[in-house]
């Protein structure tokens, strides 16, 4: 990727990308200005707490009984969006979905083990808890690291 900066007198800051739309690094520098003042934190919810986590905090989120919980190294919380939404907002490139109902920040992740039935078994830096990562999303997880 070739980066071009040129001096201007705008009212405005101009970005103009050239090449394939379809390129995955295009995609990611898209991705990564289209993030919402590129944010670093993430409010959830401890009972009617609210509690604001750095993402680097974040060892996994996941879907259960109708509910998204976040968990950190040590603690449990509950966010207010869809899975998704927080899909969109997280770092991609320290985050990816292993499953329909799991992200998993990649920096906490220790171990990957092959499994008989095709799937993968993700083990954690700071946690008990192993993931599954399911052949459709590991494709897009080895990318990642």
């Amino acid at each position: 990727m070739k980066i071009t900066m040129e001096p201007a007198d705008l009212p405005e800051v101009e970005i103009i990308i050239r090449g394939n739309v379809t390129d995955p690094q295009i995609l990611s520098v898209l991705q990564f200005l289209n993030q919402k003042e590129n944010r670093s934190k993430l409010m959830v919810f401890a009972e009617e707490e609210q509690v604001i986590l750095d993402y680097s905090d974040i060892v996994f989120i996941e879907t259960s009984a109708n509910k998204i919980l976040v968990y950190t190294k040590s603690d449990t919380y509950e966010a207010r969006q869809k899975l998704y939404e927080l899909k969109e907002q997280l770092p991609s490139r320290n985050f990816a979905q292993i499953n329909k109902s799991v992200l998993v920040n990649i920096n906490c992740v220790r171990s990957i083990q092959a499994e008989f039935s095709g799937n993968y078994r993700l083990k954690l830096k700071n946690r008990k808890e192993s993931l599954t990562i399911s052949r459709k999303y590991f494709k897009e997880f080895k990318d990642k690291i």
